[in-house]
């Protein structure tokens, strides 16, 4: 009944396939939908740059940080 060997899976490597499946999935519907993802990106980065306009234009002043200072990677 049980004579015949079977070769199974690593359940890593299924998963692995799995993900390399619906990322091709997803490469292909994205390329073939016909939306304009350059335009797309370009619109969303001009938001981005009008949001962060208003907060200069009212007082005229922009935060600027060096590296050892705020945020911008000196925090000790």
């Amino acid at each position: 009944m049980f004579d015949k060997a079977t070769q199974v899976q690593h359940p890593l490597d299924v998963l692995t396939e799995i993900e390399n499946k619906a990322a091709m999935d997803q490469e292909l519907l994205l390329r073939d939908g016909g939306t304009p993802w350059a335009e797309l990106l370009a619109d969303y980065v001009d938001a981005l740059n009008e949001l962060a306009v208003p907060g200069t234009a009212e007082n005229g002043y922009l935060a600027t940080y060096g590296l050892d200072e705020g945020h911008a990677g000196g925090c000790g």
